[in-house]
């Protein structure tokens, strides 16, 4: 059985509830409607926190100048929106569940055989309303390994899935402001916010960038039937810089 992990960097803390800083509006009505009718295409969901993500990410609108940006540096996202990520995990029918990982050292991962994205136990129960986003972000990346539909990896499919990861993250950003910024979890401090960082770093090199994928993923092959090698990927099994 072919596990597909994301990085390890996201991690579990469970903090009181920050507040969602988006404002009442005349649609909050339609949007709660809307969001009810979202959960009942997906009657295996029970979790909150699994819920709420899902919700955030189905809302979340990537920006097309950074999707544009990260292709020209050799990085191919698979999902256009959260929507498009959603819309895919309902095709599918792909449940999402917290449990125990293959390792403790792994947040969360997609398991091709059983089509299931599990999140760490560790993040069961969380009220962290940024912790949630980024419960969020691991899901829209797993989604991208179960749309591969072969249980493997390769540096340029994590690239290409930790890119996209990247401009979630910057979309959350604009959408909620500064909600990461006065968090020490690692799931915030060395997890989401890490990528954002290094993928739109001014270092045309991306040394930084490069260097986390090579500590990461290193071991992998440069790239796959479906997600093909670029420089970055490439340089990665050099050792070189970009």
């Amino acid at each position: 059985m072919s596990i597909a992990p994301i990085s390890s960097v996201f991690s579990n803390i469970a903090s009181p509830l920050r507040k969602n800083t988006k404002t009442s509006s005349p649609d909050t009505h339609a949007s709660l409607i809307h969001n009810a009718e979202f959960l009942e295409m997906m009657p295996w969901l029970n979790d909150r926190a699994i819920e709420n993500a899902l919700i955030e990410l189905n809302e979340l609108k990537f920006d097309t100048d950074d999707i544009k940006y990260l292709k020209n540096i050799g990085v191919n996202v698979p999902y256009k929106s959260g929507a498009d990520a959603v819309k895919f995990i309902k095709k599918k029918n792909i449940r999402i569940i917290f449990d125990k990982t293959t390792e403790p050292g792994i947040h969360a991962q997609y398991d091709f055989g059983k089509n299931i994205i599990t999140i760490n136990e560790r993040y069961r129960g969380t009220n962290d309303f940024a912790v949630i986003l980024a419960i969020g972000e691991a899901i829209l990346h797993e989604a991208g390994h179960a749309k591969d539909q072969d249980g493997e990896s390769s540096v340029q499919e994590e690239l290409d899935f930790l890119g996209m990861n990247a401009i979630a993250h910057r979309a959350f950003l604009k959408k909620y402001g500064e909600i990461f910024s006065d968090s020490q979890e690692p799931i915030i401090k060395d997890g989401v916010s890490v990528y954002a960082k290094l993928f739109f770093d001014k270092d045309t090199e991306k040394k930084n960038l490069i260097q986390r994928i090579k500590e990461k993923y290193g071991d992998l092959p440069a790239g796959d039937r479906i997600h093909p090698p670029g420089a970055l990927a490439r340089a990665v099994k050099r050792k070189t810089p970009y």
